[in-house]
């Protein structure tokens, strides 16, 4: 600023610096409207691939055409009389069986003879008969297929399979979990084995395989799938895993201490069951729930969503490894498994253990569902993490505050905590349980992870408070957080979530309206938040 005749005037430079100073404060003052807005906001679907039906994106309503009628018309039209589609003719395995049958039962049958000479059913006559009235020969192309390319086909995969094992392993573990192997049924059958034999089978085309014979087989032709390297080995089955539905994975070995005293297959048996000696290395495999659904426990969310495609995702990394030669068993909660799967995931680096006895990771916080696989093949494990979420917990106390059972502590840390000579942050199950026999809708409870300010979408304003409270070491900025979380995040008290009279059935958010019974059904259910509106 200048004088000039004893008054104030401002010089350009002081109009810029002015200007430039506003223009900072407007912004920040923008960015904290639209990190407010962005904090409340509960658009983000953190690590849900299809974003609740946002890749149909495409507005198809200029396109609709006036009637199914008019569809086909337009792209369909009738040239004659038609006919239902029959399987047996129309597809061509079918067909090709029909022929295979049809020369068992005439094996004096010469193709010079023609194709009415071999005894086919008039149905499939009548199909090659209306094709070779328009002109195609359909018949010499089955009988082509199944008398040379067939063949040929088996040769082939006898002399290249091994060098497509990572494809055929792949889409092998798809097939074991989608019923196209009958014989294992839709989904993998309870393990009764013992590891020892177990493990190492696995169904394919039908067939129940050993690796180990496998493996023999290989090493006798040297095409033995032995792995470059461990980091190689951890970064296919981590890819792997990811496509086989994983949103988060990682790798640590074996630790016996968090083994069940009984596996599936050895009971009854020794008490403890031994630890198998091939369960080397444990792969750890997260998945979160669906969000809406999530945040309208208790009353009306679930686990199941999570559970079951963790489940499919560890089914099929098992059956891939069996495939490419490693011996594997799936862990799948909540009701298969051998191992206690939490502190495997805070091993392998995937999150920390919290207040409310559950793991939080950086991408999910705690709504994740676990599943693992143990296995034999060596792998570069991964570090544990400390990403702030214990000195977080200390502090926070809102999972506990909110707790209708009062089964998560409140004390200031879990010292004097402890389960099975391990000191951490537990809770008191059988409070716990105790209230889900209490809480409407599916049963449980899950609203700690709800309220966990980690488990807060994966937008920027989330992702950038994580960091900055992981390296900021003073305790101030994880007091604001907490401040911000209790005073933007309306929550009923803990009371309300409890049955009448003691409370109101209330969830920690209104359901969504997909979970909403009134919302597509003309029928008058009485509602829960009812009952908190007139209390």
């Amino acid at each position: 600023m200048e004088k000039e005749n004893g008054k104030t005037k401002f010089s350009r430079r002081d109009f810029l610096k002015a200007a430039g100073l506003f223009g900072v404060a407007t912004q920040a003052v923008a960015v904290s409207a639209l990190a407010y807005k962005e904090g409340k906001s509960f658009d983000t679907y953190t690590a849900w691939e299809d974003f609740e039906g946002g890749t149909q994106f495409f507005d198809r309503k200029p396109f609709e055409l006036s009637s199914v009628e008019e569809m086909y018309q337009k792209f369909f039209p009738k040239s004659g009389s038609t006919r239902r589609p029959n399987q047996a003719i129309d597809q061509p395995p079918a067909r090709l069986d029909q022929i295979v049958q049809a020369m068992k039962a005439n094996p004096d049958w010469k193709p010079e003879a023609g194709r009415k000479a071999l005894g086919l059913s008039p149905a499939l006559n009548d199909y090659y008969d209306s094709y070779e009235a328009r002109g195609q020969d359909r018949f010499a192309t089955d009988f082509q297929v199944q008398t040379v390319n067939i063949p040929a086909w088996v040769a082939n995969h006898e002399k290249y399979d091994d060098h497509f094992a990572l494809s055929l392993a792949y889409f092998g573990a798809w097939e074991a979990t989608t019923g196209m192997n009958t014989a294992a049924g839709n989904v993998p059958a309870e393990i009764s084995e013992p590891p020892e034999v177990s493990d190492y089978q696995y169904y394919d085309h039908n067939k129940l395989v050993d690796l180990r014979e496998v493996n023999k087989a290989r090493q006798e032709r040297s095409t033995l799938l032995k792995f470059k390297s461990p980091d190689h080995a951890a970064r296919l089955i981590k890819k792997v895993a990811h496509l086989y539905g994983a949103s988060v994975v990682g790798i640590t070995a074996i630790n016996p201490d968090y083994v069940y005293t009984m596996i599936r297959g050895i009971q009854p048996g020794p008490d403890p069951a031994p630890v198998p000696s091939h369960w080397k290395f444990v792969i750890v495999l997260g998945v979160p729930h669906e969000w809406d659904q999530l945040v309208s426990n208790p009353q009306y969310g679930d686990s199941l969503d999570a559970y079951a495609r963790v489940r499919y995702a560890g089914w099929k990394l098992a059956d891939f490894l069996k495939r490419i030669g490693y011996a594997s068993r799936w862990h799948c909660p909540p009701f298969s498994y051998d191992l206690v799967v939490p502190p495997f995931a805070v091993q392998a680096g995937i999150g920390e253990w919290s207040r409310m006895a559950a793991v939080v990771c950086p991408e999910t916080g705690g709504n994740v569902r676990l599943a693992a696989v143990t296995t034999e093949l060596e792998m570069t494990i991964d570090r544990p993490i400390d990403f702030g979420v214990n000195k977080f917990c200390k502090k926070c106390k809102i999972c506990a505050e909110l707790c209708p059972s009062g089964a998560i502590s409140t004390a200031d840390s879990p010292k004097g905590m402890e389960a099975r000579g391990i000191q951490h942050w537990d809770i008191d199950n059988s409070k716990c349980f105790g209230f889900w026999m209490e809480s409407m809708g599916p049963l449980g409870c899950r609203l700690c992870i709800a309220a966990c300010p980690y488990s807060r979408k994966n937008n920027w304003v989330h992702g950038m408070a994580k960091v900055t409270d992981a390296l900021e070491p003073t305790g101030v900025f994880s007091s604001s957080l907490i401040w911000l979380q209790k005073s933007l995040f309306d929550a009923p008290e803990a009371s309300a979530y409890r049955r009448p009279p003691d409370g109101c059935f209330a969830s920690y958010r209104p359901a969504p309206d997909w979970l909403s019974t009134e919302t597509w059904f003309e029928v008058n259910p009485p509602n829960p938040e009812d009952l908190c509106k007139t209390s």
